[in-house]
């Protein structure tokens, strides 16, 4: 009962919970997303909605995320991360010297956390525990999505900002794509030996997609910078993963949110339907495959019928109900 009243807590109070800043809109990149001389462009999705978070933030000006409950107040990487990319696609876009500051501000408090080990892997850990496909995830517990948006963010600040130092940090982050989830790091493999790279360091694969795609920009961006053909390699296993899997994720009217096999499908919520779509609309433009073209075609022709809109919020209100 506790945890579901949390629950409730959190999305009836959503103005003020962490709900603030994950439901700001994201919207569709710009395309440009190459290397010129100043470094890697825009990032693959529009995060710039992210910088009107408000609500609450430490004395350095990084964003602090209100979970409700007994969670708390707490630092979310994921969050700070997404913040950063929000202010590096508005300084690209308007070179306005005043996000600057708060550009660094979101470096130095990534870079400061990053907790490395005699590997070399660098950890962006979760400071409080978390529930997740019938496993707690014990406080400390790293994810892929974090992980990848760290690199890509913190990619665009080293030549943004012009801070080498930020280069060892990046390649510590990405070596946590080396190991898998029993071993401390975010990959997981399936029986046809696919590779995940896991939102959530659960036992038995999950594949949230928006996560999985996030960190997979993450290793795409790292390939930009060093050329490593081992880093490409991971991205193609990667985008191989995903598009012979992307069929699964449609309900034929609306796209899933995982691929969780323990409960029944999960439709994805109206505001990951669109992160899928923007998503996939950024693979296609990456690596030419027209699986993707077409998937986000198909998906975002599902937001324009207002009996599909309808039917999977009346699924995953009943999903949340009985099984969230």
């Amino acid at each position: 009962m506790g945890k579901f009243w949390n629950k409730i807590v959190r999305y009836s109070n959503k103005s003020t919970s962490s709900l603030a800043f994950w439901w700001l809109p994201v919207r569709e990149g710009t395309g440009e997303y190459s290397f010129f001389e100043t470094g890697i462009y825009d990032y693959y999705v529009d995060f710039s909605e992210k910088v009107k978070y408000t609500h609450l933030f430490d004395e350095t000006g990084v964003p602090l995320l209100n979970y409700k409950g007994n969670v708390g107040v707490q630092y979310n990487p994921c969050a700070i991360a997404q913040y950063g990319l929000g202010l590096c696609s508005l300084y690209l876009k308007t070179r306005d010297d005043v996000y600057l500051e708060k550009i660094k501000s979101q470096a130095e408090w990534l870079a400061k956390n990053i907790k490395v080990d005699a590997r070399g892997v660098g950890r962006l850990e979760y400071e409080f525990e978390a529930e997740a496909y019938d496993q707690i995830l014990k406080e400390g517990y790293i994810s892929a999505i974090s992980q990848g948006q760290a690199i890509s963010f913190l990619i665009r600040a080293m030549y943004i900002l012009k801070e080498n130092k930020y280069h060892k940090k990046i390649e510590n982050l990405y070596r946590s794509f080396q190991y898998n989830v029993f071993d401390g790091g975010v990959l997981n493999f399936d029986d046809e030996n696919r590779v995940y790279l896991e939102e959530y360091p659960t036992k038995k694969i999950s594949c949230v997609l928006d996560g999985y795609i996030y960190a997979v920009f993450g290793v795409y961006d790292y390939y930009l910078l060093t050329q490593k053909i081992e880093v490409k390699e991971l991205f193609d296993g990667c985008c191989y993963t995903i598009e012979s899997r992307l069929k699964e994720f449609d309900l034929g009217f609306w796209s899933r949110a995982d691929l969780y096999m323990e409960k029944p499908k999960m439709p994805a919520s109206a505001f990951y339907h669109n992160v899928h779509v923007q998503q996939l609309k950024s693979l296609y433009i990456i690596t030419a495959k027209k699986v993707f073209e077409e998937y986000a075609a198909k998906w975002e022709s599902y937001q324009h019928k207002k009996i599909y809109k309808m039917w999977a919020f009346v699924y995953k209100c009943w999903f949340k109900i009985f099984y969230y």
